[in-house]
């Protein structure tokens, strides 16, 4: 069974943060911006962040429905 994940772009020397993303499958995951990468933020669980941020279902559901959901941080 695959669980919702939590994912930060991150640059090689800690540089960031760029985007978040939110995926059942890290092979969804888009591209990561120039000079990032992909991080699994393995302490997630996402009952405790729905519970503590509400603004963050309709992220999860798109998650959900497509697979990954984005998040930038402009």
């Amino acid at each position: 069974m695959k669980r919702l994940q939590k994912f930060v772009e991150r640059g090689a020397y800690g540089d960031g943060p760029g985007r978040t993303a939110y995926a059942l499958d890290p092979a969804k995951l888009p591209e990561p911006n120039a000079g990032f990468e992909w991080r699994v933020v393995s302490d997630f669980r996402p009952g405790e962040a729905i519970l503590a941020d509400q603004r963050l279902k309709p992220l999860f559901q798109r998650a959900l429905e497509t697979g990954v959901a984005l998040v930038s941080h402009d």
